[in-house]
């Protein structure tokens, strides 16, 4: 029955790599839960006789030695692998490198580490100078809910410790005595803990032996330990083991979760960098986007000012026509236009300089890795494990849903960098002038009726102090009429310019992640530390 501890490592495995992994540990789990042997697994660093206890156990016992079964001083067992001898099931483990940064180190560590929630005593072997880089390894496993009589220390190769057995007897029973007293204290060990203190070859009389024989090692049998382990090995054999497994159960899914936090701490640091570079994308799409409208806001106001400084200029010429109403605004619109263009193109180059330059920074890049990661679906291997994390179901979906953005910078950006695919406000010359478009002819003629107007008032205004009260009326009338001529101006001539206006805002906005997409990141980064502390609480 799963314990209530079990039960929810389970299920943060669930969540964390999806319902297939922890169906997969489950089935692992019930397939050493329902063997009836008990489990005794060597664990310990590479080169402390782990390989030559379990070849000395076999020959003395009377049993086969397996092929996988070799001892040397190199990393040679680098596979869990098992014998049954005196009723136990044994299993040997690759080499503890708490230091090494190897490929080789890492992976025999990690097959070592994994066999902890798979036994039901560890046997830990350790040389005569007992634990050195690997006393925090074993202080954090010591830690890890084992019963009493669940761990056993193996100080192994002792004929190495300094005093020859064969020589001095007394003096290596004094030595003996002392080693299991300086373990148990370096470890804090309770007295109760077995100590087998060990010559499983002495001198490597029968390292190098195809097929030995009990009686390579018959002088040393009075004094080299291994028949105390053996007695104790039969002794265990037909233990009750309830306790064992509830104990090894719970220490199976801790360290199915141990394993997999590492993960999901790198997954958050990633989702936060890469929240951080999508929130500054954010933050300049905003920032350049408020100046493309303070841009087209100033257009406009610059504008009418313009075309009603011009058509009160024709008014005042020595002839009013078209023309010269068309002569005076042409210049005024072509100066405006030119103007703008120039704005738009300023607005842009730093655009897409700032964009480019965050996308070649490191953040950038870390985004694209999540975003690969997250949104492209991984090459089906049977015989490689699942990966674990992240898996979207089981993180956030809202996680594939911010990372689209990044999918449409990726594509924007290679747009950019092939101008003829993307709007080029650069180069002004493309653009007609809005008085190529007609836009001042449509002004003269619009405006021609108030500039007669205006030159009939002023024609009125040389008289003499006649009708005073009509000249203001149809002052104020022809005021309007210009009022509304340069509304009308500024309308069609913005018009004009607006969707230049709109095309930058839309590349702009192609190469920037937006707000519903931060937030979206925002989201599973909350997500993925809920998890993250979840599972440390479990393993606390």
């Amino acid at each position: 029955m799963t314990s209530a501890a079990a039960a929810k490592c389970q299920a943060w495995i669930g969540d964390v790599s999806g319902d297939a992994d922890a169906s997969r540990l489950a089935s692992g789990w019930s397939d050493f839960a329902a063997g009836e042997r008990p489990v005794l697994t060597l664990f310990g660093a590479f080169d402390t006789g782990k390989s030559s206890i379990l070849r000395r156990l076999l020959v003395d016992a009377g049993q086969p030695l397996p092929d996988w079964l070799t001892v040397s001083a190199r990393h040679e067992t680098f596979t869990e692998n098992g014998v049954t001898v005196h009723g136990c099931l044994v299993r040997d483990t690759p080499g503890l490198s708490p230091e090494g940064l190897d490929a080789r180190s890492l992976s025999n560590s990690e097959v070592a580490r994994s066999s902890l929630g798979r036994t039901d005593v560890l046997l830990v072997t350790m040389n005569p100078q007992l634990t050195t880089s690997e006393h925090p390894e074993l202080v954090d496993v010591l830690s890890r809910g084992w019963p009493k009589d669940g761990v056993w220390f193996l100080i192994s190769r002792a004929d190495e410790g300094g005093v020859d057995p064969t020589l001095d007897r007394e003096g290596f029973e004094a030595w003996s005595t002392r080693k299991r007293a300086e373990l148990k204290q370096s470890l804090k060990l309770s007295e109760s803990v077995r100590v087998f203190v060990l010559v499983p070859d002495y001198a490597g009389l029968g390292a190098y032996e195809p097929e030995p024989t009990p009686t390579v090692w018959d002088h040393s049998r009075d004094w080299d330990g291994m028949a105390e382990l053996s007695a104790a090995m039969k002794e265990f054999s037909a233990q009750d083991l309830a306790v064992y497994r509830g104990s090894a159960e719970v220490r199976f899914w801790e360290q199915a979760v141990s394993s997999r936090i590492g993960e999901v701490q790198t997954t958050l640091d990633d989702l936060r960098v890469s929240f951080e570079v999508a929130n500054i994308s954010r933050q300049r799409r905003e920032g350049f986007l408020n100046q493309i409208d303070r841009l087209a806001a100033a257009a406009q106001a610059s504008l009418a000012g313009a075309v009603e400084d011009a058509i009160q200029r024709a008014a005042g010429g020595p002839e009013v026509d078209a023309d010269s109403i068309r002569n005076a605004v042409d210049p005024v619109l072509e100066e405006w236009w030119q103007r703008q263009q120039a704005g738009l193109a300023r607005v842009r180059q730093e655009a897409i300089q700032g964009l480019e330059q965050q996308r070649e920074g490191q953040g950038w890049a870390r985004l694209e890795s999540v975003y690969r990661r997250f949104t492209q679906p991984e090459h089906e291997n049977a015989e490689k494990p699942p990966a674990l994390v992240p898996k979207i179901e089981a993180l956030s979906k809202k996680v594939t849903v911010a990372l689209q953005g990044v999918d449409r910078v990726l594509k924007s950006d290679q747009a950019v960098k092939h101008p003829k695919k993307s709007v080029d406000l650069l180069d002004v010359t493309k653009k007609q002038s809005v008085s190529k478009l007609g836009l001042a002819a449509g002004i003269a003629d619009a405006a021609l009726p108030v500039v007669l107007d205006l030159a009939s008032m002023i024609e009125e205004k040389v008289q003499a102090d006649r009708d005073r009260d009509r000249q203001r009326q149809h002052r104020e009338k022809v005021r309007a009429a210009v009022s509304n001529v340069v509304a009308d101006v500024a309308g069609e001539a913005m018009g004009l310019l607006e969707p230049d206006f709109d095309a930058l805002r839309q590349e702009i906005t192609a190469q920037t992640v937006d707000e519903e997409e931060v937030a979206s990141l925002e989201t599973a980064l909350s997500e993925v530390k809920g998890l993250l502390a979840r599972g440390r609480k479990l393993i606390a």
